[in-house]
């Protein structure tokens, strides 16, 4: 649980992780244990609560920045890639209730987005979070 306040309008911060991003999942929840993109889901968001330090989750706009290394990158990048980074940074929602965010409450608050793959010795990536100002 976070014990600082949120992060303020005009940060930023960025996440680093080895490995695939996860991707976006239909019919099972990349938090259920059988899901196939368990380990990439919980790669992201142990590096994002160590990025986030305690901090709350933010409640207003973020832009997300995904670069993408591989030894042969894609030509043009999956838009898996970004709903499942989107969806592991919030929270997981019920009808009533939302819980455990880590960035930000519901990756409705992305108003800004892009995707770089570039070519690399090793696959990893890194997401770099703006807190933007308004509502």
């Amino acid at each position: 649980m976070p014990t600082r306040p949120a992060p303020s309008p005009g940060e930023r911060l960025t996440l680093s992780v080895a490995g695939e991003p996860p991707e976006k999942t239909f019919g099972r929840s990349m938090r259920n244990t059988r899901s196939p993109q368990r380990g990439r889901f919980l790669a992201l968001r142990e590096a994002a609560i160590a990025a986030m330090a305690g901090l709350k989750w933010y409640d207003g706009p973020v832009a997300l920045a995904l670069t993408y290394w591989a030894p042969d990158p894609p030509g043009v990048f999956d838009h898996h890639f970004l709903g499942g980074v989107m969806d592991t940074l919030g929270g997981s929602h019920g009808p009533t209730f939302i819980y455990l965010p880590i960035v930000y409450l519901d990756d409705c608050q992305v108003s800004g987005i892009s995707a770089r793959p570039l070519q690399g010795p090793t696959v990893r990536y890194e997401i770099e979070v703006e807190f933007m100002p308004g509502e």
